[in-house]
């Protein structure tokens, strides 16, 4: 039997084209006092990835602490440092060539407590919480600030939990008791 691709998989491919993101091409959209850019918005991957870029000003506390009930994450620092927060097991501070990886369900937040601003490259996997970017922005207008408030909202349209204090409590208490 020779080696042959089956005739399914060879119409399917036919489908198909590389994905190219050159971010020289992709202008920086403001979020608040965030920036970021989509790199890969799903479309290519049946929405299986999603790929954005983030940039964090100084001294900035970031989105408040959630979880995710349908998608991991990966944050590759590749600016300044970025603080990546779980409530009870402390946190990380990652920089340029720095890989954090966030299972669904694990409760986290990043931040820049630090006097540079931080660039990160971020993946969904499945890629639909590209989406929310989007919205938040949609939510705060031109020139408002990121509040917890709006986090909180937009975070809840993308199967994502946001955490209350009384939550993180919780969570801290139960790994400390471990």
């Amino acid at each position: 039997m020779e080696n042959k691709v089956d005739k399914g998989t060879n119409n399917y491919s036919q489908t198909l084209s590389l994905g190219h993101a050159d971010p020289s091409k992709i202008p920086w959209r403001r979020m608040g006092q965030y920036k970021y850019r989509i790199l890969q918005d799903g479309k290519q991957t049946q929405y299986r990835l999603g790929i954005i870029e983030s940039l964090i000003p100084p001294q900035s506390d970031g989105p408040v602490f959630h979880f995710h009930e349908t998608h991991d994450e990966t944050f590759y620092v590749t600016k300044g440092k970025v603080r990546f927060h779980s409530p009870g097991r402390g946190y990380i501070d990652a920089g340029p060539g720095e890989l954090i990886t966030v299972p669904i369900r694990l409760p986290h937040k990043f931040s820049n407590p630090f006097d540079e601003e931080a660039v990160f490259i971020n993946t969904a996997t499945p890629g639909f919480f590209v989406r929310y970017f989007e919205v938040l922005e949609e939510m705060i207008g031109d020139g408002a600030m990121v509040t917890r408030d709006l986090n909180m909202a937009a975070l809840k349209r993308f199967a994502t939990v946001p955490l209350t204090d009384e939550m993180v409590k919780q969570f801290e208490e139960v790994y400390e008791n471990k």
